[in-house]
């Protein structure tokens, strides 16, 4: 895939993702994936965030609220990347994911399959290794 076929999908899915407001959208399978924005999920990744900014890693950010596009098929718009700062600092929508070093996220009611199976197996495949899947509606969190 080229960084145009990259941009032409960004921009694509940018556009759809416009369409749905109150929705956090990702492309998952090839499907472009709706789930309506919540207060728990953003409460918890806003814990998160604070809590790692006490202690930065250096020469590491934190990122919430951007893509990283794996494929034609795969975008995932995590609640917490940790990626390189000087990647970070080009102020980007849209990232590669061999860039995240660490990656949390909420499980939405709706995507229990989706945040337990599909994401980190997509994830491992790109050598990520930390992965912290937040599950509220079982009630546990789960580390990959």
């Amino acid at each position: 895939m080229t960084v145009s076929d990259l941009d032409r999908l960004r921009s694509r899915l940018g556009r759809l993702e416009d369409l749905f407001p109150g929705c956090h959208t990702e492309m998952i399978g090839g499907s472009l994936m709706r789930n309506p924005v919540r207060p728990f999920p953003g409460r918890t990744i806003t814990r998160l965030r604070a809590d790692l900014e006490a202690r930065p890693p250096s020469g590491w950010s934190l990122v919430t609220g951007v893509a990283f596009v794996f494929d034609r098929e795969n975008e995932f718009c995590p609640g917490l990347a940790v990626i390189p700062a000087e990647a970070e600092a080009e102020d980007s929508g849209s990232y590669q994911p061999g860039l995240i070093e660490f990656v949390a996220g909420v499980v939405s009611p709706g995507g229990i399959r989706r945040d337990h199976d599909v994401k980190p197996l997509r994830y491992a495949s790109r050598g990520i290794a930390d992965h912290l899947v937040l599950d509220p509606p079982r009630g546990r969190v789960v580390t990959m």
